[in-house]
């Protein structure tokens, strides 16, 4: 089987070229913050991700469509920014079960 490579957070990966890109961040690359909540319906947004600076909803993304790209997820974060998101979305009202809070940040 082919492999699909990108950089995550940072760092070059390479996974199977097979399933989606929620497939790939959770049961290969153990990347906790992204969350299945819908798949494959791509409705909920706890998946989404940073896909060269733009949101994508991970569970209806095909991995090879991330081939060569860059995926940012919330651990990729500067933790400044991180904690000045969360802050925010505390101070606006936001309060989630924190299942998918990664996903709205």
């Amino acid at each position: 089987m082919a492999n699909v490579s990108f950089t995550l957070n940072g760092t070059a990966v390479s996974v199977d070229s097979q399933g989606t890109l929620l497939t790939a961040l959770r049961d290969h690359l153990r990347i906790p913050s992204v969350k299945d909540g819908c798949a494959p319906q791509g409705q909920c947004g706890c998946c989404t991700v940073w896909v060269d600076g733009d949101p994508r909803v991970s569970c209806v993304t095909p991995v090879q469509r991330v081939d060569g790209r860059v995926v940012t997820t919330v651990e990729g974060l500067d933790a400044e920014v991180r904690e000045a998101w969360g802050e925010a979305l505390c101070a606006t009202g936001g309060s989630q079960c924190g299942f998918c809070t990664p996903g709205i940040i």
